[in-house]
């Protein structure tokens, strides 16, 4: 089955002489796909990039929608702090548990689930945070016994002030990233022009 050409929707492009044009395609499954935006304009396209950005709804059923920016060539990247700088990426449980317990929880989260799992012999009657580890573990490494979870968070508890990029160090830098980000963004779009695609 073959995509057909359903229709193109345009923009006059910032200079008045050229057009921004995006093709969309639908198949015999009655599916729709949007091709790329193009600068059709020598002129504007050897000043200008295509930037997209795409929003999701609340719901999953919401689905997502894309609005689309010309930037200037020459506007900068971001460059300010980013975890990824200080700090390995993140592990998953599957990758190491222990880390990953490091990596997503404080010293004393994982002080009291080290306290309710030295006080029940059912992990079935562990709560909160440490219910939550209980799933993980299963999934990980395919066992809920108590002893066997209470090893994984002393093992995490052993490494956690020597381990560079615990829970605390990261959410700092993330927080720091997530508004220098936030800043970036608001400044860009001052020099964005938002490309209002009509068929």
């Amino acid at each position: 089955m073959s995509w057909e050409e359903m229709y193109t929707c345009s923009a006059t492009c910032p200079c008045g002489k050229g057009k921004i044009t995006q093709t969309s395609y639908g198949d015999d499954w009655n599916r729709y796909i949007d091709g790329p935006v193009v600068i059709e304009c020598e002129e504007c396209a050897k000043k200008y990039k295509v930037e997209e950005v795409t929003h999701h709804g609340l719901l999953s059923s919401d689905g997502s929608w894309s609005t689309y920016y010309l930037t200037p060539k020459d506007y900068p990247d971001y460059d300010g702090p980013k975890e990824s700088d200080l700090y390995p990426a993140a592990l998953n449980q599957y990758q190491d548990f222990p880390v990953w317990l490091i990596e997503n929880f404080t010293e004393e989260e994982l002080r009291g689930v080290l306290a309710q799992l030295n006080n029940t012999t059912s992990s079935a009657k562990l709560k909160g945070i440490a219910a939550g580890i209980r799933e993980a573990h299963r999934k990980a490494k395919k066992t809920v016994r108590v002893g066997e979870i209470t090893k994984t968070v002393e093992a995490a508890l052993g490494k956690y002030l020597s381990h560079v990029g615990n829970k605390i160090q990261r959410d700092e830098i993330r927080k720091k990233e997530s508004d220098a980000r936030d800043a970036y963004i608001k400044e860009k779009r001052k020099h964005q022009t938002v490309i209002d695609l009509q068929r």
